[in-house]
């Protein structure tokens, strides 16, 4: 029988033993160095007290959110409070800020919470010296430490813009699945565009699709439809702020030009929101005219496909249509918030995060707040979903349909 040398065993098992002491201190290091790099208790309370101070003086539908949402977000502080002070780190603070923001229920309200979006808004912004955290250090920290997510730091969806006749030299059809350029620049998009509209001069009809259409920049669609229009149309709108600090800020950094509530016309204080004259201090009347531009001068009917998703500058889109007569607009009401400003951004000192905040309520010509009651097409379709056949469609079968009664 074998003999086993005891020493040899005892050496083996206290080398083992001491590396598993190694591997636990050595990790035990790690996290109270990361516990140590997390904001503290009291800091976390601070960049939300300041979050909350913010939006309780400058966001525009805190009333609006108790009405369409039943949610009355100012009463829930010692709530949203309660829920930060449990956070265990930074990860968990971040999550709750936006769940928080969240209960706001505005999709241009929301925490910037990773590194494509911080990339994203920085170069955008980063140029037009409107903003000065975007180079702090707490701030490039912060983001370089947060994921990156792949495939976000350009567009919205990866759907392709869709260009060809539903109905051959008849009835034509351009589809948009955002207000952003799917190639390098918006020149891009348009020059191919551009070429597709040169076909349809003597159609009977266009077909504009932007259902699932999230938005982008106003300038896109604008491009487009100046191409098709056989003369200039012009729509009116008015855009409100309330009054703080940094909504002053916002204003004089882009120069805009700004008049006392109080000379709001009374019709449109009227047919909008009870809180105009309480919470609102200045508005803009906004004048958005279009020219043709290369245009084919088009004398047929044009049709704006809208669904739930229409938001933004795409909603801004289905505004002007609606406002302006440029367009019949067919499918289900949108998803609002068009019409106004770029939303605001501001700093949280202690945490470096970036907050993205709506800064503005946009009422139609006559005072119709669009956050509140979005756009209504002239057609409601059940079911409007985009498919991948024509023949299937309920709202290219609408368009079909009027098409033959025109």
């Amino acid at each position: 029988m074998r003999r086993y040398n005891l020493e040899k065993v005892k050496r083996k098992y206290l080398l083992i033993l001491l590396s598993v002491i190694l591997a636990i201190s050595l990790l035990i290091y790690k996290s109270i160095n990361a516990l140590d790099n997390n904001l503290t208790k009291k800091e976390k309370i601070e960049d939300f007290q300041y979050m909350y101070d913010v939006i309780k003086k400058s966001y525009p539908y805190l009333e609006l959110n108790k009405r369409v949402n039943n949610v009355d977000w100012l009463e829930n502080k010692d709530i949203y409070l309660e829920k930060i002070k449990n956070t265990k780190n930074d990860n968990e603070f971040i999550n709750e800020l936006n769940n928080i923001l969240g209960d706001l229920n505005n999709g241009h309200t929301h925490l910037i919470d990773n590194y494509s979006l911080f990339k994203l808004f920085n170069n955008s912004y980063g140029e037009l010296g409107w903003y000065d955290f975007f180079d702090e250090d707490i701030v490039k920290k912060r983001y370089e430490g947060l994921e990156e997510i792949k495939g976000n730091n350009k567009s919205f969806s990866k759907e392709d813009l869709i260009l060809k006749d539903i109905v051959e030299g008849e009835v034509g059809y351009i589809y948009l699945p955002e207000m952003t350029p799917r190639g390098n620049s918006i020149e891009e998009d348009i020059d191919l565009i551009s070429k597709y509209i040169k076909t349809l001069e003597n159609h009977k009809s266009i077909v504009i699709d932007i259902r699932g259409n999230g938005g982008g920049n106003d300038s896109y669609w604008m491009e487009v439809i100046s191409r098709i229009i056989p003369k200039s149309y012009n729509a009116s709108g008015y855009i409100l702020f309330r009054d703080s600090e940094i909504i002053n800020e916002y204003i004089n950094s882009r120069d805009i030009n700004v008049e006392d509530i109080q000379y709001l016309p009374k019709e449109i204080i009227n047919n909008g929101p009870n809180e105009i004259n309480s919470d609102f201090k200045y508005f803009v009347k906004n004048n958005r005219l279009i020219e043709t531009m290369d245009s084919i001068n088009f004398k047929g009917k044009i049709y704006l496909l809208v669904d739930r998703v229409v938001y933004s500058s795409a909603e801004s889109f289905s505004i002007f249509c609606k406002e302006s007569g440029i367009a019949t607009v067919i499918g289900e009401t949108t998803a609002g918030d068009g019409g106004g400003y770029d939303p605001i951004l501001f700093k949280l000192k202690n945490s470096g995060l970036i907050v993205r905040m709506a800064g503005d309520m946009y009422l139609t010509g006559s005072g119709i707040c669009n956050e509140e009651f979005k756009t209504i097409p002239d057609y409601i379709i059940d079911n409007p979903i985009r498919t991948k056949e024509f023949s299937d469609d309920n709202c290219i079968n609408k368009v079909l349909e009027l098409n033959q009664s025109n």
